[in-house]
């Protein structure tokens, strides 16, 4: 049997504290693995000639972090929340410096690459600014200037929506806006994704600090929304949202209802045209979301929660709440009455459940990140992002829980079907 002494049970905690503080640290983005359609087919990549610049990489963000001056000269954003909501664009690099638009395009559709690409931040621009009180329905003259590029950009680009990209818990800037890049790239350049930095702590033991800063950005996500459906010309805001971030974007939802009840649901959905709401790995109380989504499902088009009861870091954030998440939920959590709610949520025709962690062919067992990092979770999402294609237009499988709900799956020929449905969606091309 072996033991620990004194000694050495402190070199043991030693260790470990070591361990959290580096897993704590904010580390680097490489781009994610090509989604299974991309690797498959071109046409994405040939969709438009646009935003094909080397490298380069340009999206958007919002914050409503506190800024600071770095000495370059160049804007950072801190841990701490403002009370200003900063739009802007932001440009980050992939792979070799000078690498060509032919090598990063070899290299991102390779099943197996030479080597990892790293996302570097190369530049971050404010733009304009809306102060807490500010007339959402006015904006400034370079406002003005940027709501112009951006509609410029839909009017060129396949996809005529904008994707508001909403990050999770211990993220900086640099992180959220990196994952919003690669986004973007797997679309073929091919449409306007916009990062939402909100203020997370950035450290993995101020897990609750994250969650104190979600719930208070709640109000600024809501008029980030009011924000473009104002001064944008785009079709739909898709949202995905992110583990925590969904702290952000299922109450943010909620909170629009609640602040225009002067208008019908018909008048705020057409106003604010919120399209595909994905919440990938949801991090929030699954015994709360069943009344926030009775109460913003009928002002987006559709929801879909994308789920997996194994998921480890759920795991431990079910620990340190309390209770269940929704990407990793237990029906036994919530009381009789809520989970009568929760049925009744999960059958409206417009919320899709999908169930990666039971879907035995992705083989993900305790994965947090497959939304991005399993080419078969980050294909599906592109296909509904693209098309709004319902599940079992998608490739997925149905199948009815013991509660009488319906929700799916990926099946073992997943990658065969499709094969056939990019084929057949040749034409749309």
């Amino acid at each position: 049997m072996l033991m620990f002494g004194r000694v050495d049970k402190t070199y043991f905690f030693l260790l470990l504290a070591t361990f959290f503080m580096i897993s704590g640290c904010q580390p680097k983005v490489y781009l994610m693995p090509p989604p299974v359609s991309i690797r498959t087919s071109e046409k994405f990549f040939d969709l438009t000639k646009e935003n094909k610049d080397g490298n380069l990489l340009y999206t958007l963000f919002a914050t409503n972090r506190l800024p600071f001056e770095r000495p370059s000269g160049a804007t950072g954003y801190t841990i701490f929340p403002s009370d200003t909501l900063k739009l802007g664009y932001v440009v980050h690099s992939v792979g070799d410096d000078g690498m060509s638009w032919e090598e990063l395009h070899r290299q991102s559709v390779a099943e197996k690459r030479d080597r990892d690409l790293l996302i570097r931040q190369i530049h971050v621009r404010n733009r304009t600014s809306y102060h807490d009180e500010a007339d959402l329905s006015r904006t400034s003259s370079s406002g003005e200037g940027f709501f112009k590029q951006i509609n410029g950009l839909l009017d060129r680009t396949f996809s005529k929506d904008i994707l508001l990209y909403v990050h999770g818990a211990n993220s900086n800037f640099y992180r959220a806006t990196a994952q919003g890049a690669q986004i973007f790239h797997f679309t073929g350049h091919n449409s306007v994704v916009l990062t939402f930095s909100w203020p997370s702590a950035e450290n993995i033991f101020r897990y609750k600090t994250d969650v104190l800063h979600a719930a208070n950005t709640v109000p600024a996500f809501a008029r980030l929304i009011e924000i473009l459906a104002n001064h944008t010309t785009a079709r739909n805001i898709n949202i995905v949202a992110y583990s925590a971030g969904a702290q952000v974007a299922g109450p943010g939802l909620a909170y629009l209802r609640d602040v225009h009840p002067e208008l019908s649901v018909q008048e705020l959905k057409a106003k604010l045209r919120i399209g595909e709401v994905y919440f990938a790995a949801p991090d929030i109380d699954f015994n709360s979301f069943a009344e926030r989504y009775l109460k913003f499902k009928d002002i987006v088009f559709r929801t879909t929660i994308n789920l997996n009861r194994f998921d480890s870091v759920l795991r431990l954030a079910s620990f340190k709440n309390g209770v269940s998440r929704l990407g990793r939920p237990n029906i036994e959590d919530i009381t009789e009455q809520d989970r009568e709610i929760l049925v009744k949520a999960l059958k409206t025709p417009y919320l899709d459940v999908l169930n990666v962690g039971d879907s035995k062919a992705l083989k993900l067992g305790g994965a947090h990140d497959s939304w991005y990092n399993h080419p078969w979770v980050s294909n599906d999402l592109l296909l509904l992002l693209f098309f709004n294609a319902a599940p079992l237009e998608r490739g997925l499988e149905e199948y009815q829980t013991d509660h009488g709900t319906i929700g799916y799956y990926f099946p073992d020929n997943y990658v065969k079907r499709i094969d056939r449905i990019i084929r057949s969606q040749s034409e749309e091309l």
